[in-house]
């Protein structure tokens, strides 16, 4: 090779290096720091990763949007025993975000994110919208240091099995997900999860409420009891089974066009019966600070509440402090309920029908009610008094059949002392 061929060659390459060096930016940084939970302690084996554009940052501009991505990615790093981390290369000046991989499906959150000493605060909603923590790096920047705070996500682990009692395995399904606020307001999801070999599947939740999960596959359903997620909680142990008629997988026919299809007979009045059972017997709730289990239904009588109490195995309310009344009519509204006070007119009864000892009581001294005086009233269906919880007061009365305030209460609240309704016992877990 002539000295010209070889200059001309080394030109050459030494302009695509500066080319390729323009492409990337004026300088390279370094993001280091570490991963911790929020009690400080290190976090190994998780994946920190980093998408990074082109450009300065600029305040109240969404990220990266409408920038060009850096080409090649920064590469991912994984925490060490000691939750350290290294991502190496990034470009300056850039805007980039910062977030655990795989992003959405991660076991845990980023909680907070400390940069150059400055600490932020982290809501997953907003970690999703922006496809993680925004930052930028500003030219001729060395070195980031990065303090990641996380805790492991809010989730619902559960198991699906067919009609026949075996797992569903391997199989997408449709997921539909109904949260219920505890402070008012709700919301809904719906979309698709994957089984494992042993019919579970998990889903990811991010804030404290009442959750009910609902699974179709082929024409089957099956839906949870209400469930509440405190927060931080994760839940373990659901069981759903598929029920309804199942349909065989369509194969089109592209060689003749596909029949109508056939118009819904209107439903029948058994269907009418059972829906209406459905929504009278209403959904279960459970109380953080005692873990007992409560729901309200419809009833016409105090008599008819006792009865359904006893149908589910539960007992009419037996209310131990105020706070516990207080969590009732702020989750189930102001109304009038019966609760389970039967027979209280004489002094000596201190227990609540429940057979739990009465601890407190917040009576309506002015409509107390005496023992009746007159034989004739001794007759069970005049004498017999029960106890409505005034909702819009607060304050317990004692009625009896033919007292207005009976009249216009249709609604008593059941309680059971289950941790979480629906929910597997341990021996079920184990079979």
């Amino acid at each position: 090779m002539n000295r010209k061929s070889f200059t001309t060659i080394a030109v050459f390459l030494g302009s695509l290096a500066f080319l390729f060096f323009l492409s990337y930016g004026s300088y390279a940084s370094i993001i280091s720091g570490e991963v911790v939970d929020e009690n400080s302690d290190p976090v190994p084996d998780l994946i920190v990763a980093v998408k990074s554009f082109k450009g300065n940052f600029i305040p109240g501009r969404h990220g990266g949007r409408g920038r060009e991505p850096v080409f090649p990615p920064p590469q991912p790093s994984n925490t060490d025993a000691t939750g350290t981390f290294v991502i190496k290369n990034i470009v300056a000046p850039s805007v980039n975000h910062l977030s655990l991989f795989p992003e959405r499906n991660s076991e845990y959150e980023i909680r907070g994110i400390e940069i150059q000493g400055i600490a932020f605060s982290v809501h997953p909603h907003q970690f999703f919208m922006f496809d993680g923590f925004p930052f930028g790096i500003e030219e001729k920047t060395d070195k980031i240091n990065v303090k990641i705070t996380v805790r492991r996500r809010m989730r619902i682990r559960g198991q699906i099995f067919k009609d026949d009692g075996s797992p569903l395995r391997n199989t997408r399904v449709t997921l539909k997900t109904k949260r219920r606020y505890v402070n008012g307001g709700s919301g809904s999801g719906s979309g698709s999860t994957q089984t494992d070999n042993e019919g579970r599947f998990t889903e990811y939740v991010d804030d404290a409420a009442y959750y009910t999960i609902t699974i179709e596959y082929q024409g089957q359903s099956a839906e949870s009891p209400e469930l509440l997620l405190e927060e931080g909680q994760r839940l373990d142990g659901l069981t759903l089974t598929l029920k309804g008629v199942q349909q065989a997988p369509r194969k089109p026919n592209i060689f003749r066009p596909q029949a109508p299809p056939v118009p819904r007979p209107p439903p029948n009045m058994e269907f009418r019966r059972t829906l209406s059972q459905r929504r009278r017997e209403g959904v279960w709730a459970v109380n953080p600070a005692n873990r007992h289990a409560y729901k309200v239904i419809s009833c016409q009588s105090p008599e008819e509440a006792l009865a359904i109490a006893e149908e589910q195995k539960a007992h009419l309310l037996a209310i131990n402090d105020q706070e516990e009344q207080q969590w009732l009519l702020t989750v189930y509204g102001k109304e009038n309920y019966w609760i389970g006070f039967t027979d209280g007119l004489k002094q000596d009864d201190k227990k609540w029908d429940s057979g739990d000892p009465l601890t407190y009581t917040n009576w309506d001294t002015q409509k107390l009610l005496a023992a009746p005086e007159n034989p004739a009233e001794n007759e069970e269906n005049t004498s017999k008094t029960y106890t409505v919880l005034i909702g819009v007061t607060g304050k317990w009365q004692q009625v009896r059949a033919d007292n207005p305030v009976a009249n216009i209460t249709n609604k008593a609240i059941l309680e059971k002392k289950d941790l979480v309704v629906g929910a597997p016992t341990p021996d079920e877990e184990t079979q």
